[in-house]
């Protein structure tokens, strides 16, 4: 079982944005709604390979606003809103002059239904508009049809950032959740840890491949021995928020959130979702009937129980 101290030295930043242009070739007839907002009309037509299409995109976007004079900016790739129900996902998240824009790529009847349901969820947040680029006509009378996907563990990022540890807690008191050991994130925490005791060494080499730290990118999972003393990992999260996970025996495998920045919402959707994802994979490994961690075995549920009788407005500080 590998040591998470060496492991932790060596991860540096990742980065997943295309990098070079390609240049457009013909294709059928695509179909916009720029117009619908005044924009103008891109010339460009999906090819039906996705990340081909998002750096054509990208290209024609800046060509032409370039040439009109539109101020323009490119915000982020594959950006991930964290929802109630589950998690967004946005082809190209851009602005345009003082607007924020939300571009999706249609390729079927059922992506159109997709994006009706997205554009619906995004008019909800009141503040992005949604734009497409189709290869089939899109008449209005699409049904929606949900967009979501469940939060994964690859919807994480490694972060070479160093936050302040002070700011980053698990829980903190709001005018919804006053009180830890009453809150749904507590019966959520409460879970993760039940769901990962003993298994902790495989949840960290899972969520390691997922995060493409490279010793950790083939077939096998490799199992990750938790830490005598806890050792922290950020890592960036859906929303472009920073996040911190703190790995020890005695704590077993926390989240941390920016209480002076970090949502309630978005806090408590991230830790449910979590909640589901762990259990989903932890019952994947009861079922293979693979040998439970023992000498590094944390005793995180017995720091939760303790937490739960505490009524402190901050919970869960990272170990200094």
């Amino acid at each position: 079982m590998q040591s998470l101290n060496k492991i932790l030295k060596n991860i540096g930043q990742s980065t997943a944005n295309p990098t070079g242009v390609l240049t457009a070739t013909k294709t059928d007839k695509s179909y916009q709604n720029f117009a619908n907002f005044d924009l103008p009309k891109l010339k460009v037509a999906l090819t039906g390979q996705k990340m081909v299409d998002i750096s054509l995109v990208i290209h024609a976007l800046q060509e032409l606003y370039t040439i009109s004079g539109i101020p323009l900016s490119i915000e982020a790739i594959h950006y991930n809103f964290i929802l109630e129900e589950g998690v967004l996902q946005v082809p190209i998240k851009l602005k345009i002059e003082a607007h924020d824009y939300c571009l999706f790529l249609i390729y079927s009847e059922k992506c159109a239904a997709a994006f009706v349901d997205a554009r619906n969820r995004l008019q909800t947040l009141k503040k992005y508009r949604a734009v497409y680029l189709s290869k089939v006509p899109m008449t209005g009378d699409q049904a929606p049809q949900s967009a979501l996907t469940s939060l994964r563990f690859d919807h994480f990022r490694v972060s070479s950032q160093h936050p302040i540890l002070e700011n980053y807690a698990m829980w903190w008191s709001t005018s919804r959740e006053p009180l830890f050991q009453h809150s749904k994130s507590l019966q959520d925490l409460e879970q993760i840890s039940k769901a990962l005791d003993g298994y902790e060494s495989y949840f960290i080499g899972r969520f390691f491949k997922a995060l493409e730290i490279p010793e950790f990118t083939g077939e096998e999972v490799k199992r990750v021995a938790l830490p005598k003393k806890e050792r922290t990992l950020t890592v960036i999260g859906p929303e472009e928020q920073v996040i911190l996970l703190s790995f020890s025996q005695k704590k077993g495998i926390r989240l941390h959130f920016d209480r002076y920045n970090t949502p309630f919402g978005y806090r408590a959707a991230i830790i449910e979702q979590l909640c589901i994802a762990i259990q989903a994979y932890t019952i994947r490994l009861q079922l293979r009937d693979l040998p439970r961690d023992t000498t590094t075995r944390s005793r995180g549920p017995e720091w939760y129980l303790e937490m739960a009788e505490k009524n402190e407005e901050v919970i869960g500080f990272v170990d200094v």
